[in-house]
């Protein structure tokens, strides 16, 4: 009887193991299925983390990135209208080490517009600040910062040519 029951629990064991190997191996991130794709699932912090992690800016500048959650800040220095938006993630260098602004905002249905001109006047303020104080090549990034919209998110990205293709590939591998 001892024997019967070490036999089956030894067949048992054996088969849950070779029942584990049996699925799909998944290595690194898992590819979104379009068809499944929902802008209630995509946490923008995330995306603005992943696109600071890429950044080739200096150590200066990286220490000097800010990430505004101050409500009163982002709609006096950003023009935002926060009624206008689902969620965000805005973050900018302070201008003593360069500009290396980067917001990505997913706006109410209709908004986008709103949100892309607020996001131009900041855009003015900055290549104001620049002007004169022109570090790291502040004032041509700031000036050839760009405000685009991509589906439910309004985007800028005010960071070097390099940076900004990094951004965008980023930006679309979260976005089928």
């Amino acid at each position: 009887m001892k024997k019967r029951i070490f036999v089956f629990l030894s067949v048992f064991v054996f088969a849950i193991f070779a029942l584990c190997g049996c699925g799909k191996e998944s290595e690194g991130e898992s590819e979104i299925n379009p068809g499944e794709f929902s802008y209630d699932m995509l946490n923008v912090s995330i995306v603005a983390d992943e696109i600071y992690n890429s950044l080739e800016i200096s150590e200066y500048t990286q220490k000097s990135v800010v990430k505004a959650t101050d409500k009163t800040f982002i709609e006096e220095q950003y023009y935002l209208d926060l009624k206008n938006v689902v969620s965000y993630d805005i973050r900018y260098a302070e201008g003593n080490y360069g500009a290396a602004d980067v917001a990505v905002i997913r706006v109410k249905e209709g908004k986008a517009g709103e949100v892309m001109d607020s996001l131009e006047k900041r855009k003015d303020d900055r290549i104001t600040e620049f002007r004169n104080y022109d570090v790291y090549d502040s004032y041509d990034i700031a000036f050839n910062a760009e405000i685009y919209q991509e589906g439910e998110l309004v985007v800028m990205l005010m960071l070097s040519e390099d940076d900004k293709a990094k951004a965008k590939e980023i930006i679309n591998k979260y976005i089928p």
